[in-house]
């Protein structure tokens, strides 16, 4: 099974060099912040909505869409 993953250092990073707040991002994304936040901490994968509103993100700001999102491998589910 495969899915997009994202590089949360990347994403803190973005938090950094904004100066921006989790809730900032989340508002900017428009997505929820608790979900924002799971995704973080690697609680949860991001779904399809969060990697559209990314990759929208990254056009408007001029970042390559490609340096934060990758294709993640995992086990078959039975």
């Amino acid at each position: 099974m495969m899915h997009l993953d994202i590089r949360r250092d990347l994403l803190e990073k973005i938090l950094q060099e904004k100066g921006w707040s989790k809730k900032r991002f989340a508002r900017e994304l428009g997505i929820d912040y608790s979900y924002f936040c799971r995704i973080l901490r690697n609680e949860r994968n991001p779904g399809s909505k969060f990697i559209n509103e990314f990759l929208f993100f990254c056009k408007k700001y001029g970042l390559s869409f490609n340096e934060y999102v990758f294709i993640k491998l995992g086990k078959e589910r039975k």
